[in-house]
């Protein structure tokens, strides 16, 4: 392709952007989705109730416009009946508590924490690799 303007730059560098974008906010989403498992699931196991693994599946990625996307825990995505909504669940995991138990151990481990420490250490150096991948030299 020849770039004869930066409307042609653009056109071309935007989706080499985009999938970078995509393909990191992936990476991050599987590196919650093990935090998850990890810092949460790991932590304790239930006796009163059947985990149903939903609070894992609620956690997504989605593309916001052509260079942002972002990875987050879906609410709505979580359905544990008319007394326990989706945001209850992402505020009680957030403390600790699974199911409304909270032990000495389950307190000390906070996904949502460890996730925000873990992008703070490798969302950067994610994108450029990303970057990378499509073309676009990044230092």
């Amino acid at each position: 392709m020849i770039i004869k303007n930066i409307s042609d730059l653009q056109n071309m560098i935007e989706p080499m952007i985009q999938n970078a974008i995509e393909n990191s906010c992936n990476r991050l989403l599987g590196a919650l989705q093990e935090i998850i498992n990890t810092e949460f699931y790991d932590v304790f196991s239930p006796d009163y109730y059947i985990r149903t693994y939903q609070f894992w599946r609620s956690a997504t990625t989605e593309m916001l416009n052509k260079a942002c996307g972002q990875v987050f825990m879906d609410k709505a995505a979580m359905d544990y009946g008319e007394f326990w909504s989706g945001d209850m669940q992402l505020k009680a995991a957030s403390i600790g508590s699974h199911g409304g138990w909270i032990t000495d151990i389950t307190r000390e481990h906070r996904f949502w924490d460890a996730f925000i420490e873990y992008c703070k250490n490798n969302c950067v150096q994610i994108l450029k690799e990303e970057l990378r991948k499509q073309g676009i030299p990044v230092k």
